[in-house]
């Protein structure tokens, strides 16, 4: 067989095989065709020597974003990383916002850490942390699972049930939101140590990922678990801190990994600003003519909301299949409202005709009704009492458009927060009152991308590559020095490729991929990469 992959002619076939599933993924992905045809033959050095942070200065001050940072890491953290985090976000005020929250097992997101991390290392030597604002209004079941781990390595080397997912949470809660549940707790951390025991005499899981498994339960998990954190969102800044140690335990990189939870951060900002008659987010949600034009403005687009499907959802059975199905994905107005069982309400703004008082309104599936008064007051209070969570818009228009934090984000990031700035920019343009406010939200950095790309693969039997997550690069006793200097001798699009295995199934519709794709692929990243990637 290693002969059949290695001649030149079967090279030059899995090439073109290769630009088959590039050019699928072009189809779906406007950004990473962009960054492949700019700088594909570009090598990660100097990909990252040239990478241009988006650094820029809002309506408001950063002050109030640098504090809200400083409180939240204070009880997790403690004064030390608080204080630095502050400190590098200061001299550069950038976050990575690719990422979902919950413990990391997703090889693109923690490889896209991993970039991130050499990109502020190179532009600030003295550098020491890493921060990530991760989204937390997921389930606990989407692709990045954080609902327990992911294992890339299986003993049958079978690439067509890669990763296997191995859950912590219940099947029970599966469908919770990370920002919404409860920490993981002793009972689940005993069941599912004895589940992977399990799987190893099965021979289903190697023994010695078992080892690394069980070594994660006994010292991080319970560590964890003996701080009493009342979240699962809280547990897992911590756990994602000791997991980045293991991994870089025997290399130079002494960078602390500091994730936290977007929808926390941005609801402390937003008891300022929902005060403050000239922050951005007051204007936009409360000046009756712009919130108005804006809601029009941004209904169908990216990430945001959809009015008829919101207002169908109030008078509909949303409990049957068909209606579910057919309202779902229709993002909400501003804020998600917090229902039963940890479930996301959609919202929809209601009561914009004269002498009616604006509310938020939404109807879960059991066909119950939340609402809350549409003002300051009412906001702040139900951010304060759990009722309500900021939406993505609401996020980043905070974070971004508002104080100039520079967010770099994944596919879709750069295009939906791009498409958000300039509906904004398009609705305040028309107001003469609000020139200062538009002239300064224009000069946002918005369309930034550092996601898809994987630098680090692992073998699965003798003709196939497949992406490495933190077990298996924990497994082998963590990434060098060696190993990030091969890093950066990799081209983007040679990054790229190593990461469609996991790009195609984020972005690809079902029906469009081939059936023998994640067979063919990790056997393309064999014969093409095998000599050029650092293999765990």
């Amino acid at each position: 067989m290693e002969s059949f992959f290695s001649s030149a002619e079967q090279v030059n076939r899995l090439q073109a095989s290769t630009d088959v599933y590039f050019d699928l993924v072009y189809k779906h992905s406007p950004i990473i065709k962009k960054t492949i045809a700019e700088h594909g033959e570009t090598t990660i050095a100097e990909y990252l020597a040239r990478y241009p942070l988006p650094m820029g200065n809002g309506c408001q001050e950063k002050d109030d974003f640098f504090k809200v940072v400083h409180d939240y890491l204070l009880p997790i953290h403690g004064e030390s990383i608080a204080r630095r985090t502050v400190t590098d976000l200061s001299k550069t005020p950038v976050a990575l916002t690719a990422n979902h929250h919950g413990v990391d097992f997703f090889a693109q997101s923690v490889q896209g850490t991993l970039l991130f991390s050499l990109i502020l290392s190179f532009m600030d030597p003295a550098q020491s942390t890493i921060p990530v604002l991760a989204c937390a209004n997921v389930p606990l079941n989407n692709l990045t699972f954080p609902r327990g781990m992911l294992l890339y390595h299986t003993a049958k080397n079978d690439c067509t049930d890669m990763p296997k997912k191995i859950p912590i949470f219940p099947d029970k809660l599966k469908t919770s939101y990370v920002s919404l549940v409860g920490p993981i707790d002793n009972a689940q951390i005993k069941r599912t140590a004895t589940r992977i025991g399990k799987l190893v005499t099965q021979g289903e899981l190697l023994p010695e990922y078992g080892d690394v498994l069980h070594d994660l339960f006994e010292t991080d998990y319970s560590h964890t678990v003996s701080q009493g954190w009342q979240s699962y969102s809280e547990q897992s800044v911590v756990l994602n801190h000791r997991l980045w140690n293991r991994m870089f335990a025997n290399s130079d990189m002494s960078m602390d990994l500091i994730y936290m939870e977007l929808e926390a951060i941005v609801s402390r900002l937003l008891m300022k600003d929902l005060a403050d008659t000239s922050s951005l987010i007051y204007n936009l949600m409360f000046d009756p003519d712009i919130a108005q034009a804006l809601l029009s403005k941004l209904d169908g687009a990216p990430a945001c909301w959809q009015g008829e499907k919101l207002n169908r959802r109030l008078i509909e059975n949303c409990s049957q299949n068909n209606v579910k199905k057919a309202l779902g994905n229709c993002g909400t107005h501003f804020f998600w409202g917090v229902g039963l069982k940890n479930k996301l309400i959609p919202m929809v703004l209601e009561g914009r005709a004269p002498g009616h008082q604006l509310r938020l309104k939404g109807k879960d599936e059991r066909g119950r009704v939340y609402t809350i008064a549409f003002n300051p007051s009412g906001i702040i209070d139900a951010l304060k009492n759990g009722l309500l969570l900021p939406s993505l818009f609401t996020c980043y228009t905070s974070i971004s458009l508002a104080r100039g934090i520079g967010c770099i984000g994944g596919y879709y990031q750069s295009r939906y927060l791009p498409c958000m700035q300039q509906a904004i920019i398009d609705v305040l343009n028309k107001y003469s009152s609000m020139k200062n406010i538009c002239n300064q939200t224009v000069n946002i950095p918005t369309g930034c991308y550092l996601s898809g790309m994987q630098t680090v693969m692992t073998k699965a039997g003798e003709n196939a590559l497949i992406p490495a997550g933190p077990i298996e690069i924990i497994g082998r006793g963590g990434l060098n020095k060696e190993d990030v200097s091969k890093i950066k001798q990799l081209t983007i699009k040679e990054a790229h490729l190593a990461s469609l295995v996991e790009t195609i199934p984020d972005i690809v519709p079902f029906p469009e991929r081939d059936r023998k794709w994640h067979q063919e692929i990790p056997m393309v990243c064999n014969a093409l990469l095998k000599d050029k990637i650092p293999l765990v």
